[in-house]
């Protein structure tokens, strides 16, 4: 049996059921007998040890709780490759382990997701610099007036906007915005996902509204103009958004060039060449009167290739977790254009009166993650 690393420190701090199951899968033999295997668990995993029964070196190269990839070379020549997965688990349903294996010619290498920066609570002020302390270094904050610290629906004081009644993008008070890149955050990054809570009070969710995403582009201040129908090439901005009863979608500002043959046809997107398109429009739902989880993970293409992605996600509660993915994409044309961070934005509107706040009403933002998978 081969030992991958050790996790009992960390173990002890972990409280949930144990697993172990063993997965065998036929594995084409290879020059050197290299393959990866793709693990899928059918619920969130702590994996504490992978074990392989055919001797060999083991490297896990990603781990998202229910998505892992382990590479390896087998001591011997076989045709079926058996893995011993092992983890932790928390509530009742236990866990189902399925594995794909694929056939490896290049040498395995390690790769862990990087915790960039999180923030799961504000402070408890009135005072506008404290309250977005933990956000710094912003830019081009607006809004600061509808911003406050709030306990009304969680133990913690979570970040709250408010909508005044008949407010959209026109008006004078209407939300919030502005642009992070934490100092975690360093140049080059292609791959990066966003989480955090949201809370819908007293929505009416009318005919749009926009909420925070990730965004990049170039170094300069030219990472911050995608949006408000600026599209300068500068940047790319990937928003999200709610539309009539909270159907949810992806808002991009993307460039127009070097896009797949089909763009403008395919049944997830919505072209607005003048404002940001809509991905995957309805493919998820935001419920008024509830938290829910939203996770967005965008892979950069390859320079002027519609060869990236945006996956969006997301959970009500104890349901279970909805993701749609967006796939064929073209979101630079450079190769220094890179991911910056969170776009936090969020107003009705729309840049009509009609897309104004049918209610007075608020939401309310906790538990921020980036994440470079």
């Amino acid at each position: 049996m081969l030992w991958i690393w050790t996790l009992a420190a960390m173990v002890t701090t972990v409280l949930g059921n144990d697993f172990s199951q063993v997965v065998c899968r036929h594995v084409s033999v290879v020059i050197g007998n290299l393959w990866l295997a793709r693990v899928h668990s059918t619920v969130p995993l702590f994996l504490t040890d992978v074990v392989s029964q055919h001797g060999g070196d083991l490297l896990l190269s990603r781990d998202d709780g229910k998505y892992f990839e382990i590479q390896g070379r087998a001591g011997f020549n076989v045709t079926t490759l058996c893995l011993t997965v092992q983890g932790i688990y928390d509530g009742d349903v236990t866990p189902i382990v399925t594995m794909e294996v694929y056939p490896e010619e290049h040498e395995a290498r390690t790769k862990r997701a990087t915790h960039v920066w999180s923030l799961s609570s504000v402070p408890q002020t009135t005072d506008k610099k404290a309250l977005l302390h933990s956000f710094e270094p912003y830019h081009q904050l607006w809004g600061e007036e509808t911003l406050s610290a709030s306990t009304k629906h969680s133990s913690s004081p979570a970040l709250s906007v408010h909508y005044p009644k008949g407010s959209y993008v026109g008006t004078s008070v209407r939300g919030a915005g502005f642009f992070t890149t934490p100092t975690n955050l360093h140049d080059g990054v292609t791959s990066l996902i966003l989480k955090y809570d949201v809370y819908f009070e007293n929505f009416g969710f009318g005919i749009g509204g926009k909420l925070p995403g990730l965004y990049g582009g170039d170094k300069t201040d030219g990472a911050y103009k995608c949006s408000g129908g600026n599209n300068p090439g500068t940047c790319f901005s990937l928003r999200l958004m709610w539309r009539e009863n909270g159907d949810g979608e992806v808002y991009a500002y993307i460039p127009r060039e070097h896009q797949a043959s089909d763009f403008e046809h395919r049944p997830d997107i919505h072209i607005n060449y003048e404002k940001g398109h809509s991905l995957m429009r309805g493919a998820i739902r935001f419920r008024s009167g509830s938290w829910q989880t939203v996770t967005e993970e965008v892979h950069l293409n390859t320079p002027q290739q519609a060869n990236g992605r945006v996956k969006f996600c997301l959970k009500h509660g104890s349901e279970a977790e909805v993701c749609k993915e967006a796939t064929r994409l073209n979101f630079r044309n450079h190769a220094d254009y890179f991911l910056r961070g969170l776009f936090f934005s969020t107003f009705f509107g729309g840049s009509s009166s009609n897309y104004a706040a049918p209610n007075d009403c608020h939401t309310y933002f906790r538990n921020f993650e980036l994440t470079i998978p």
